[in-house]
């Protein structure tokens, strides 16, 4: 299946990733949800509807990953169920990480990326590879480690780091406009 064009306006990337946050907290109930983000607009040339969706995906995928912990029962003692958002513009980037402190990555990361791979007992496994395609199409990347424990259980779960190409004088300090 071909992927249609991006279709790129101006938009605030800290607001798209802000919405998918909101939406992930509608269905989370079980579980903090965090987010670290930019106070201020973020401009980049995407296609909203094609990042928004990507995002969404990525914190889907976290909570379901807490979800399959849980169904495991694999919960370490003193396990709290956590999945941290944040973002931060460096340079002529934006960088979005999105860790959670689930059931983790399989041993074969190699794999992450194949078509109709996932370690869910329920799902098609076509999420990342579509996610990291609308990406990869807008300039960025999508790379998948393990993340830092996000609480005192020590549970190593999964963080998704997304990197894409934003206006580069965005770096969230603001230049001081001297009226003549």
């Amino acid at each position: 299946a071909r992927m249609p064009e991006p279709e790129r306006s101006r938009q605030d990337l800290t607001q798209i990733v802000r919405d998918a946050v909101t939406l992930q907290e509608a269905a989370a109930e079980t579980l903090a949800l965090e987010a670290v983000l930019p106070e201020g607009p973020v401009p980049a040339d995407l296609d909203q509807t094609m990042i928004g969706q990507a995002l969404t995906n990525l914190i889907k995928n976290a909570g379901e990953a807490i979800e399959s912990l849980r169904e495991k029962g694999g919960e370490p003692v003193g396990y709290q169920p956590r999945v941290r958002v944040e973002m931060w513009a460096e340079g002529g980037e934006a960088k979005i990480a999105i860790s959670d402190n689930g059931i983790g990555l399989p041993e074969d990361r190699s794999r992450l990326f194949e078509p109709y791979v996932t370690t869910r007992a329920k799902g098609t496994g076509l999420g990342l590879p579509i996610v990291k395609k609308i990406i990869e199409e807008h300039g960025g990347t999508l790379v998948l480690t393990d993340a830092e424990p996000l609480d005192g259980s020590g549970q190593v779960g999964a963080r998704a780091e997304v990197t894409l190409p934003i206006e580069a004088e965005t770096t969230g300090t603001r230049d001081l406009q001297v009226a003549e």
